[in-house]
């Protein structure tokens, strides 16, 4: 550490000696405070996710994203060691994302009217150009993460099957809810999934939407009448 300056004397006219301040010091670098921390791997996630998913995992590079992200490599690795790494936070930062988006449930209406409601709310927001686009770079790099495919499907299905069981639950009742969930994997795999292959084929996405609200209420008719 350097000694602070010393201030040098100048003489002034009458021939006395005038000591001149010393210029402060130059502020330290250190660490930065835990808001500029979130915010530096905020700005990260969200350059890597869309070179991700313009490029691919394979073509992207962490020089591509340090310098996009406006942050050195070393900060970089800090936070995220691998761009295996990185890959997996922008997976799971979408996943959070969506269960966030699809926390609300209507309690209004007969359960039909409610799983009606909610499946097109769900297929409105999943049959999105992001969604699809992320879902299949999942798919496409299944291979090299697959406890990251895995976790990522895990989380998705299981919040969109959590949000149909939570509408038709009797009450608001874990139990309820609980009782409600096989019924509710089904109404995803028979109203949803079908669509997502679609999309995945390249279908028109806002077609794909148009006829959510034709497979929806059949799917929910089907199974309510309990003829599945």
């Amino acid at each position: 550490m350097r000694p602070p300056a010393k201030s040098v004397p100048i003489l002034d006219q009458s021939g006395k000696r005038t000591p001149v301040p010393s210029a402060p010091d130059r502020p330290r670098r250190g660490r930065p405070r835990a808001d500029q921390a979130g915010q530096i791997e905020e700005r990260i996630i969200t350059v890597a996710s869309s070179l991700f998913l313009e490029q691919g995992f394979g073509r992207t590079t962490v020089d591509q994203i340090a310098d996009l992200a406006h942050t050195g490599k070393t900060t970089l690795y800090a936070r995220f060691p691998t761009k295996e790494a990185l890959f997996s936070a922008v997976v799971l930062r979408y996943v959070d994302e969506l269960q966030a988006r699809m926390a609300i449930v209507p309690t209004n209406g007969t359960p039909k009217e409610r799983l009606v409601q909610v499946g097109i709310e769900l297929a409105n927001l999943t049959l999105a150009e992001e969604s699809i686009a992320l879902m299949r770079l999942t798919i496409a790099e299944a291979k090299a993460f697959p406890e990251l495919g895995r976790e990522g499907f895990r989380i998705g299905f299981g919040g969109c099957v959590r949000c149909i069981a939570q509408c038709l639950a009797t009450d608001g009742s874990n139990a309820a809810v609980t009782d409600a969930t096989p019924l509710a994997a089904r109404f995803v795999e028979m109203a949803l999934h079908p669509l997502y292959m679609h999309a995945f084929s390249g279908a028109d996405l806002a077609g794909l939407c148009e006829r959510a609200t034709r497979d929806v209420p059949e799917v929910a008719e089907i199974l309510l009448s309990g003829r599945c």
